[in-house]
């Protein structure tokens, strides 16, 4: 088989996996021939668009993958109940990043929220917050916090709008810490509100290093605002989906 028939069959094979992902080996084997062949075969056809080389294989361009909508927001205590202990671990990892003396942001997410537990007791560190449930277990710690205000949104337990937005470009963060709604390859980092996007995008553009903290249920999932690419984040979670190890920095909590 010449070079431009197997690259056909490639896409052909990516396009009728259910998936929509497909391996090194399974296509060395299917063909007869080395992975390292494969590999060459992938990373061209990768660096030529026509699909998206990924860790242990290939993705097809137009990948979705088994993915799931999220177009409306759970109520902040159903959230909160939800893989405590994989949150914990994951916050527990995340609040290991954080140094004395930092600026700190930290997104109304309950994965988030579980860090406050694990944050160094020191006043020389400034955490600010959209959220007033945050600032509240920030205040209780003893550690000095700054809420933004605005227009308080119940379900989420995050402030929005204008006065929010306004507050927060004042700031220059050296790390900010968000939640996620849903990760997808083509839809990147989502969430359901546009509103809450607009904070959460609004934020990443003033942090030096960005965290986004999700459990690995999220993988494949789209909400319906994106306020990240996969360019500048680094995702901290329970496990990688192989799909996704080549496209976000990733960071594992160990259990």
């Amino acid at each position: 088989m010449g070079q431009k028939s197997r690259d056909e069959e490639i896409l052909r094979i990516l396009e009728e996996s259910p998936s929509q992902f497909v391996s090194v080996e399974s296509l060395a084997e299917y063909f007869k021939t080395s992975e390292s062949t494969i590999r060459r075969d992938l990373q061209r056809m990768g660096q030529e668009h026509r699909l998206l080389r990924v860790h242990g294989g290939a993705a097809s361009l137009h990948f979705s993958g088994n993915f799931k909508f999220d177009r409306v927001d759970k109520e902040y205590l159903e959230r909160e109940r939800s893989e405590p202990e994989i949150k914990k671990q994951i916050a527990k990892r995340a609040a290991q990043f954080i140094k004395d003396g930092s600026c700190v942001y930290l997104d109304a997410s309950t994965t988030v929220a579980s860090m406050i537990s694990f944050l160094p007791q020191t006043k020389n560190t400034y955490y600010v917050t959209n959220s007033p449930l945050l600032a509240q277990k920030l205040a209780e710690r003893n550690l000095t916090c700054y809420c933004t205000g605005g227009e308080l949104k119940i379900s989420t337990n995050a402030f929005i709008g204008s006065y929010a937005l306004d507050f927060l470009k004042r700031f220059n963060f050296d790390m900010g810490f968000f939640g996620t709604n849903g990760i997808h390859p083509q839809a990147k980092f989502t969430t359901p509100d546009p509103q809450e996007c607009a904070i959460k995008s609004t934020v990443i553009t003033k942090c030096y290093s960005v965290y986004i903290l999700s459990d690995s249920t999220k993988f494949d999932h789209i909400a319906t605002a994106t306020f990240s690419d996969f360019t500048r984040p680094i995702l901290i979670t329970d496990h990688v989906d192989e799909k996704y190890r080549s496209l976000i920095k990733t960071v594992e909590a160990k259990f």
